[in-house]
């Protein structure tokens, strides 16, 4: 029995040692972003003091500065970091599969399908969850240090696209020209 795994498993041997070098990949940035981290880099910041240690332009390599579990905002910047991402994947997700059901539509020859169904739906999706994934990256991307009670809302900003209000007092837009786009 033995013998006739082996000789199933031989050929395939790249394939399964990648699929492990991923799978440990992977759970390794879950544990990063979604439990308890393992600190294999360090901190860019002083854990005693808070400040940089190794200079402003330090960035983390994978997931989360352990820091952040040491601070008082851990659950507020982490639940919103993992919101943000989710909507991120998941937008990006629904393109592939609009997509996909665009290739098919095309290969099946159904072109009312592709000119009724799938251009009106990638249209509605990046017109509005695309363009808040914008938004997320250029408030991600936007230094807010000093002016943190300006910094905009982003669920803000998307219910003010379709009511047409204005932002509220004190609130910067996310980009010039953005209340007239």
């Amino acid at each position: 029995m033995p013998d006739i795994v082996m000789q199933q498993a031989y050929p395939n041997r790249y394939m399964l040692l990648l699929m492990g070098i991923m799978s440990m990949f992977c759970g390794l940035i879950y544990n990063d972003f979604m439990a308890i981290p393992l600190n294999l880099f360090g901190s860019c910041y002083d854990t005693k003091t808070g400040k940089a240690a190794h200079g402003k332009e330090c960035v983390y390599p994978i997931g989360v500065d352990p820091i952040w579990f040491q601070t008082t905002q851990e659950i507020q910047f982490l639940n919103s970091l993992k919101m943000k991402t989710s909507v991120i994947f998941g937008v990006v997700h629904m393109c592939i599969g609009l997509v996909m059901k665009a290739l098919n539509a095309q290969y099946f020859k159904k072109q009312l399908n592709l000119l009724h169904e799938f251009i009106p739906q990638i249209v509605m999706l990046v017109a509005m969850f695309g363009y808040m994934d914008i938004l997320i990256l250029v408030k991600w991307h936007t230094d807010y240090t000093g002016i943190e009670s300006k910094a905009p809302s982003i669920i803000t900003t998307m219910v003010n696209m379709f009511l047409g209000g204005p932002l509220p007092e004190g609130m910067q837009p996310l980009f010039w020209g953005q209340y007239y786009f």
